[in-house]
């Protein structure tokens, strides 16, 4: 990876000075999807070439120019720790990578906790993707970050295992792989961890665990079957604590290519427009799914 132009440095303090502190001290989580929604505007930028629609059922249709009608469906499934985030946040960062992709993108929405804990977040997006599959829209690509990724895992096993149209190709941006486990001893394993303070963590894990089992594969698809998935590239900040995810995801699915980047934070692509890093690194991804997709 090359060296890191000013916008990425930039971005990345402001994780550290900006973004990690009030994600550690606001307990509010309708106030952090409020906060969200607006830094997400402010720190992406829409391509030109991409229009944007909205369906009756709230998914949003990211459409790059020049694409044939029958493109290529690529799902999109945000994150924001199963409490923040919605389609609009993550627009930019869906828009360049379909683009990169050649494809067509849609990001459903689904419910967030602590309203609506696990497993309404899995429910939604199974639902999302039934509706595709019936309009005769089956997605061909599945991708998503941190949670968005963890339940684009959950969905591409759960239609392995029902006989459902399975995509060709998923794209993980550092998923929340596994739930279980001591969130203090993870932190202290990720010293470089730039954006996530463990106070959040464990805040989001109350909120979406709701008494539901972490261990169980439904929630932490690390501890369930990865047989006979589809080929995988997981993306991570090399330093950050979801990096432990991305490489054991990778070193138990048997076409998996880990591409991390050092000194980035937590899906630093949502800075897609504004920052050089987050365009590399969705062009790297849209080229390997468009390269997988046409095998």
């Amino acid at each position: 990876m090359s060296a890191l132009a000013w916008q990425d440095r930039f971005w990345r303090a402001m994780a550290y000075w900006v973004d990690r502190p009030v994600l550690a001290v606001i307990g509010s989580q309708a106030l952090l999807r409020a906060l969200f929604a607006l830094s997400s505007r402010m720190g992406s930028r829409m391509p030109r070439d991409v229009a944007m629609t909205w369906d009756r059922d709230g998914a949003l249709w990211l459409h790059p120019k020049g694409l044939a009608a029958d493109a290529p469906i690529l799902m999109y499934i945000h994150g924001g720790g199963f409490t923040i985030g919605s389609p609009r946040t993550h627009a930019a960062l869906a828009a360049h990578l379909a683009r990169a992709a050649g494809m067509v993108a849609v990001l459903p929405r689904y419910r967030l906790a602590p309203a609506h804990p696990c497993p309404a977040a899995r429910d939604d997006v199974i639902a999302a993707h039934g509706r595709l599959v019936a309009t005769g829209r089956a997605p061909v690509g599945l991708a998503g970050d941190s949670a968005g990724g963890n339940l684009a895992l959950l969905l591409a096993q759960h239609l392995r295992d029902t006989g459902g149209v399975v995509p060709r190709a998923l794209g993980l941006i550092a998923p929340v792989a596994d739930l279980s486990g001591d969130i203090a001893a993870r932190f202290a394993a990720a010293p470089g961890e730039l954006l996530i303070p463990p106070q959040w963590a464990r805040r989001i894990a109350r909120a979406y665990l709701a008494g539901c089992d972490a261990s169980d594969p439904m929630i932490s698809p690390l501890l369930g079957d990865l047989a006979g998935l589809p080929p995988v590239m997981i993306q991570a900040g090399a330093e950050e604590v979801l990096a432990h995810d991305a490489a054991a995801l990778a070193a138990r699915m048997a076409d998996a290519h880990l591409d991390l980047w050092p000194g980035l934070p937590h899906v630093w692509h949502i800075h897609a427009g504004r920052a050089p890093a987050a365009e590399r690194a969705l062009a790297t991804l849209g080229a390997f799914l468009a390269e997988r997709i046409a095998r």
